[in-house]
């Protein structure tokens, strides 16, 4: 007979929650500490001093910070639902030509496991007009001259179609494994009945994928808010501040204007609506996972 121990197993996993809990508890409650004292390498006279909330009021009235939530949303927004849109019928294509999976599976692992600086990096440098082979292509089709990086409109459709790509492969996949693991009975069932496809993926396929869909939605909402990278050594933020994500207005305002103290409460508002984001897309899921149950 096995005994039991009164921990139930649980001693193996305190030790690696409390590590979790140092490396991600403490960098926060320091970012908190931050955020309510004045701390600025331009200004240091007054570092260290308690202003309580003065840096949040600050946050709530700045221009700048609303421009950059409306350019994040506005980017996922747009790329979000092509992603989502290009990913699933790609799956369902794939399905249902399994001989285009040696082919395919291959070229859609190229951008996933291609890190966001290389992708960004590759981005810019083929899309400069004067050395760029993809912007030297366009400059003399007479479709960019300046560049797909040089005007306001044409950069942040840039970073857009940049996230597309490297992200629809990933949105594919797991489409794809959750198609696959379905059960053929009722598409048996259906082509006896002479449905067509469209009247399966509409019937059986997308109220089967409705859990997946949430969970999805929930990885690529998280990962689309905090994107930074890619952006940042495409465009740093321009031109014209029209690829300002909020992850760059952040970093501007820690590294650029060293103020730390604001930058803290900025950061700290990024997690409150990264968070707000996140437990209603639970929320969406759970009901997802009930209707389906």
């Amino acid at each position: 007979m096995t005994r039991k121990t009164p921990w139930g197993g649980w001693q193996w996993l305190v030790p690696m929650m409390a590590f979790l809990l140092i490396i991600e508890l403490w960098p926060f409650l320091v970012m908190l500490d931050q955020s309510v004292h004045y701390l600025s390498y331009t200004q240091p006279g007054k570092n260290g001093q308690f202003i309580g909330l003065d840096n949040y009021r600050k946050a709530v009235f700045d221009d700048d910070l609303f421009h950059g939530v409306s350019v994040t949303l506005l980017y996922m927004l747009i790329a979000l639902p092509v992603e989502f849109v290009a990913g699933l019928a790609l799956a369902v294509l794939i399905s249902y030509h399994m001989t285009l999976k040696r082919i395919v599976m291959p070229l859609l692992l190229i951008p996933m496991v291609l890190a966001p600086v290389v992708v960004g990096l590759v981005a810019r440098l083929n899309l400069n007009p004067d050395f760029g082979l993809l912007g030297i292509m366009l400059r003399e089709l007479g479709i960019a001259p300046e560049g797909l990086l040089g005007t306001p409109f044409n950069a942040f459709l840039t970073i857009v179609a940049v996230d597309v790509w490297q992200w629809t492969p990933f949105v594919t996949m797991i489409f794809l494994a959750a198609i696959i693991g379905m059960p053929r009975e009722p598409y048996e069932a259906a082509v006896v009945d002479g449905a067509s496809r469209w009247h399966m993926f509409r019937r059986i396929t997308l109220p089967m994928l409705q859990p997946i869909i949430g969970v999805v939605l929930l990885l690529r909402l998280t990962d689309a808010f905090k994107v930074f990278d890619q952006v940042f050594i495409m465009t740093g933020g321009g031109p014209r501040a029209a690829t300002d994500l909020l992850t760059i207005f952040a970093y501007k305002v820690y590294f650029a204007y060293w103020n730390l103290g604001y930058g803290s409460a900025v950061v700290a508002l990024l997690f409150f609506i990264s968070f707000v984001m996140t437990f209603t897309v639970m929320k969406l899921v759970n009901r997802m996972s009930r209707g389906k149950a």
